[in-house]
C-alpha cells in the first residue's frame, strides 16, 4: 500500500492536471458528504435538545395496573399494586440508575366557593421530590407550598387564576384569593398561592397528596409514579428493569404496572432524519461518483504510459492477481488522499456555512456536529470508490499480453 501512495504521486508530479482533477472530484463530492452529514446530525441534536425541554425525555411514568378488558371491557381488578412512598423508595435504592421519583394522583372533582357557587376542580395531589417545579414567574400570588408542608399533609393548596376569580366573586381580585377556604371531598383546603394560566377553561388546584388522608370524602388515591433518570440514555433500561421488578414482588400480578415513556417522539425524530440523510446523501454521491469515474479515467491513463512496465513484470513472474492488486492499491490511495482532503473540505464549509444560516434562518439553530458515524460512512466512501472504479483498469492491466505489452 506504500508503495502505491508513492505511485500516485509519482502520476501527479508526471501527469499533474489529469491527477488532480480526478483526485478533486473525490474532494468536492467527499467535502458536501462531510459538510452535510455535520449539518444534519447538528439539526439532529438540536431537535433532540427542543423534544428534552418540552417533553421530558428522561421521564419513566409508571401506573400501578387497577383493571383489565375482557372483550372489550373493563373491569377492575380484584388484586392490584398499590403504589405509595415505601414502594417508591424500595423500587429506586433496587434501580441501578440515579434517579428521582415523585408520586402524582390527577382526578376531578366539584368543588365549592366560600358562598356555596359549585365550580369544576381538576385536582393534582403530589409528593416529594417536586420533578418539575414551577418557576418564580408562574406565581402571581401569595406562596408556593413548602417541602415541610407536602410531607406532613398541610391542609393547603396552590390554585389557578380561574379558580381565584370564582372564590371571590366579580367585585374581588385574584390576590384576594389568598387566605380563603375551597371546599371539595368533603372538606375544605386554605388557598396558599395563586398560578398564573393563559387558559381560561383552566380550573385546577394542587395540594399535598399526604392531605388525603383525612379528607372523609376523598377517593382511594391511585397514584401514578413519575421517575425522573439522570441520563436520558438509562431510560429504556430503567422501563426494562422496573416492569422486572414489579413482575418478582408481585409474581401473582398478571403485569402488576403499565410504564410509558416519551422516547417515541426520538424514535419517530430518528426515523424522519434517517431519511432525510439517505435522500440528500444519494444526491450527493452523484457528485462522489463523478469522483471515481475521475479515478478510472487517470488509471486507465497511467496504464497506457505503463504498459512496457507492466510487460516486464508478468514477464519475470508476476501473475494475475499481483497486476489487479497493484491497480486496485493504486486506485484506494487516490481515494483516501480525495477523502482525507475532502474531509478538510468538508469541515471548513461546515463551519463557515452554519453561522451564515443562522442568521437567514430564525427558527432553527444549525450547528455542526462530527461523529464517529460521519467518519465511518468517509472511509467506507473511500474503499468503496478505489474497489469499484479500480476493479475494471486493473483487470484491463492484468489481462495484457506481456510480448505485445513490452513491444510497446
Amino acid at each position: 500500500m506504500f508503495s502505491a501512495f508513492s505511485d500516485v504521486f509519482s502520476n501527479l508530479r508526471t501527469n499533474f492536471f489529469q491527477t488532480f482533477l480526478s483526485v478533486l472530484g473525490i474532494i468536492i463530492g467527499v467535502g458536501a458528504l462531510v459538510a452535510m452529514l455535520s449539518m444534519i446530525d447538528g439539526l439532529e441534536l438540536y431537535a433532540k435538545e427542543m423534544i428534552a425541554e418540552k417533553s421530558s425525555l428522561e421521564n419513566l411514568v409508571v401506573k400501578a395496573n387497577t383493571g383489565t378488558r375482557i372483550d372489550g371491557i373493563y373491569t377492575e381488578r380484584d388484586t392490584a399494586v398499590r403504589l405509595d412512598a415505601a414502594i417508591v423508595d424500595q423500587l429506586l435504592d433496587s434501580l441501578p440508575y440515579k434517579a428521582e421519583g415523585q408520586l402524582t394522583f390527577n382526578t376531578s372533582s366539584v368543588g365549592y366557593t366560600p358562598d356555596s357557587t359549585k365550580i369544576g376542580l381538576r385536582i393534582q395531589a403530589f409528593s416529594l421530590p417536586v420533578l418539575n417545579p414551577l418557576p418564580d414567574s408562574a406565581l402571581l400570588h401569595g406562596r408556593l407550598i413548602s417541602d415541610n408542608e407536602v410531607t406532613s399533609g398541610a391542609r393547603l393548596l396552590l390554585a389557578s387564576e380561574n379558580v381565584a376569580r370564582r372564590v371571590v366573586g366579580k367585585d374581588g381580585t385574584t390576590a384576594d384569593a389568598i387566605g380563603q377556604h375551597l371546599h371539595f371531598f368533603g372538606d375544605s383546603l386554605e388557598i396558599a398561592g395563586i398560578i398564573k394560566s393563559d387558559d381560561e377553561e383552566n380550573f385546577s388546584i394542587a395540594f399535598p397528596l399526604a392531605a388525603m388522608a383525612g379528607m372523609t370524602k376523598a377517593p382511594t388515591p391511585d397514584p401514578v409514579l413519575n421517575i425522573a433518570l439522570a441520563d436520558v440514555n438509562d431510560v429504556l433500561d430503567a422501563e426494562e428493569f422496573t416492569n422486572a421488578w414489579f413482575r418478582n414482588r408481585y409474581p401473582a400480578i398478571d403485569k402488576p404496572v403499565e410504564t410509558s415513556t416519551y422516547t417515541g417522539y426520538l424514535e419517530q425524530l430518528a426515523q424522519g432524519i434517517s431519511v432525510f440523510r439517505w435522500v440528500m446523501g444519494f444526491i450527493i454521491g452523484i457528485a462522489v461518483v463523478v469522483g471515481g469515474v475521475g479515478v478510472m479515467n487517470v488509471l486507465l491513463m497511467s496504464i497506457a504510459e505503463r504498459t512496457p512496465e507492466i510487460g516486464v513484470r508478468k514477464a519475470v513472474g508476476a501473475n494475475r492477481r499481483d497486476i489487479i492488486g497493484q491497480f486496485l492499491s493504486e486506485s484506494i490511495a487516490i481515494s483516501a488522499i480525495g477523502s482525507f482532503f475532502g474531509v478538510l473540505l468538508g469541515m471548513a464549509v461546515a463551519f463557515i456555512a452554519a453561522p451564515i444560516l443562522n442568521m437567514i434562518v430564525d427558527e432553527l439553530e444549525f450547528r455542526v456536529v462530527f461523529s464517529f458515524n460521519t467518519i465511518l460512512v468517509v472511509s467506507v466512501v473511500a474503499l468503496l470508490i478505489g474497489v469499484v472504479f479500480g476493479t475494471y483498469p486493473a483487470k484491463k492491466a492484468a489481462g495484457l499480453d506481456p510480448v505485445e505489452a513490452i513491444r510497446r
